[in-house]
């Protein structure tokens, strides 16, 4: 029943629809999460209650104008965030195993979407926009649900990875396909010419690129720079970034995830410049997510209810296919595959800022907007009710809850891991692993020699060899918040002057912090202890890459090399 128009309530302005946006949008979230629901799925449902479906007192367009830069911002920062997920650092030993799974599960949605819409009588154009939308995945309800388990692993950096990977694609995608649609209206309903459609969305695609890379190296100077703080000159970089795009007609989404990118690869305190704008998230978040509600038209929803039902079930089943079939194509290890096809259900912050970009384009018709609209919002609710559940199924699966807290050896993960080292002999073995320590840690390259030299000089009074196939090389550092270092395994042997004469096939190598000296037995007692076991030593040297190595060091009882810190130990 509709509300009468007495009741309505008139334009009330500015920082008062701001104001009731974020309180509303922030009860609406406390009351799902007091009922063990996503947040987000409060903040819709508030802004559905506030908008032309219900009470309007979000129903002019002056009153959701007033909250759209609120709600570009927060797509700018989410994306941004997600590419900096992108760090080569971490994936750069998963990057076939994460491609492959992104590439299938992106294809096999937009294709089994494209097929259901069209078999439900959905015009051309709207099944084109709903199958490029249906790729996306929702970065913050995957990133919240690893936070509130503190998970941690090669299934969390996959997860994580793909999703970012996949929300990069399903912007291109969307480029292309409302350029597509676009153009299919403005030649009066003949289909346009496919290449010049590729043309335009590669155009969009290096503008964005071009712009977002320029943005990041010159925030990267600027946040080494003690005198700057680093939220004003994140927050300032990342608008410049969404006005620029906006200007030049480009995706002020895909700016923004190349931006980034391109801090998440910078090293030192350059990567972790992104984290200053936590305080700002939870506000923009709930504006961004309630003024999508409040945009929600019923009427649409109703009549495009069969077709909603067919894009969430051919999303979900396509999802968990293509992220199967691209885990065995890959080779990965079946309880990654398997679990990340459980965990890519929900669909939130790019899914909805895609339908705010596709509303406020003057070329496409009111009613494709608004029946693409419904569809996702309506989608997007349903998805983030129910997606939660099997993404919390599927970190339990993969066993990697709690293990987000510091261990006693901190640096035994997948990233930290160099299978088949090929070595001349112990100098080069050093020389390689230093190298591989110094990129994979962020470390500066000026420290480099250093490092290698004091490794050298611990190696030249005495053999780190311990027998039984293993050596520990180790050096020392003035410096340094923590213990690191890196596991690498030679198939062939290396000659280290073991005790026993065997060739060492299990390099550890650990750079020390002149305060960290306690630590540093520990960490080796545990490193030691870890080796002792002729299976487990069996298996790390056969392991096919450095996923299954993790997975060998990972069975077994931690408690007895690697276990979980006190506070007052980290």
């Amino acid at each position: 029943m509709s509300i009468p128009d007495h009741i309505v309530a008139p334009d009330i302005g500015l920082f008062l629809t701001v104001g009731l946006v974020l309180l509303a949008g922030a009860a609406g979230g406390w009351v799902m999460r007091r009922l063990h629901m996503p947040a987000i799925t409060g903040n819709i449902l508030i802004g559905i209650l506030l908008g032309p479906s219900a009470l309007k007192l979000l129903s002019g367009e002056a009153d959701i104008q007033a909250v759209r830069p609120l709600s570009v911002l927060a797509m700018g920062l989410i994306s941004a965030r997600i590419g900096a997920h992108l760090s080569y650092r971490r994936i750069h030993n998963a990057l076939r195993r994460i491609t492959g799974i992104a590439l299938m599960e992106v294809l096999c949605s937009v294709v089994l979407v494209l097929a259901v819409c069209r078999l439900l009588h959905a015009s051309w154009p709207t099944a084109i926009l709903l199958a490029a939308i249906s790729a996306a995945t929702a970065p913050a309800t995957s990133l919240a649900l690893v936070r509130e388990g503190r998970a941690r692993g090669p299934f969390v950096k996959t997860l994580l990875s793909v999703v970012a990977l996949d929300n990069m694609l399903c912007i291109s995608l969307f480029a292309l396909a409302r350029i597509l649609v676009a153009n299919f209206y403005e030649e009066g309903g003949v289909l346009p010419h496919v290449d010049v459609a590729l043309l335009n969305a590669g155009l969009q695609l290096g503008g964005a690129l071009v712009i977002g890379v320029v943005i990041g190296k010159v925030t990267e100077r600027f946040v080494r720079n003690p005198w700057l703080h680093d939220f004003s000159t994140v927050l300032v970089a990342i608008l410049f970034c969404t006005g620029l795009s906006e200007y030049l007609g480009l995706s002020p989404l895909l700016t923004n995830m190349f931006f980034g990118v391109c801090l998440g690869n910078a090293p030192g305190v350059a990567q972790k410049s992104l984290d200053s704008l936590k305080p700002l998230e939870p506000l923009l978040y709930i504006a961004f997510f309630t003024l999508a509600g409040a945009s929600f038209h019923m009427q649409a929803l109703m009549s495009a209810g069969v077709l909603c039902a067919g894009y969430i079930v051919a999303r979900a089943v396509a999802k968990g296919l293509g992220a199967s079939l691209g885990g065995i194509m890959t080779r990965s290890s079946q309880r990654l595959w398997s679990n990340v096809s459980l965990a890519l259900i929900p669909q939130a912050g790019v899914a909805i800022g895609l339908v705010v970009l596709l509303d406020g384009d003057a070329r496409i018709p009111d009613a494709v907007s608004q029946a693409v609209g419904a569809v996702v919002l309506a989608a997007v609710a349903i998805n983030e009710i129910i997606g939660p559940f099997f993404t919390r199924l599927a970190l339990g699966r993969a066993r990697e809850i709690n293990l987000d807290r510091p261990r006693l050896i901190d640096f035994l993960h997948e990233e930290f891991i160099l299978t088949d080292l090929k070595a001349r002999d112990k100098w080069d073995a050093i020389r390689q692993l230093t190298a591989f320590l110094v990129r994979v840690h962020g470390i500066r390259s000026q420290e480099a020699e250093p490092i290698y030299d004091s490794i050298v000089e611990r190696e030249q009074s005495l053999s780190t060899a311990i027998g039984h196939g293993v050596a520990i090389p180790h050096g020392r550092i003035s410096d340094g918040a923590a213990i690191r270092g890196v596991l690498g395994i030679s198939r062939d042997g290396v000659d280290f002057g073991a005790p026993d004469g065997t060739p060492v096939h299990i390099l550890m190598l650990i750079v020390t912090p002149d305060r960290h000296e306690e630590q540093h037995l520990k960490v080796m007692a545990g490193l030691a202890t870890m080796v002792s076991d002729e299976v487990r030593r069996a298996r790390l040297i056969t392991a096919a890459d450095a996923n299954e190595a993790w997975e060998v060091i990972e069975d077994g009882d931690l408690d007895d090399y690697n276990y979980f810190l006190e506070v007052e130990e980290t």
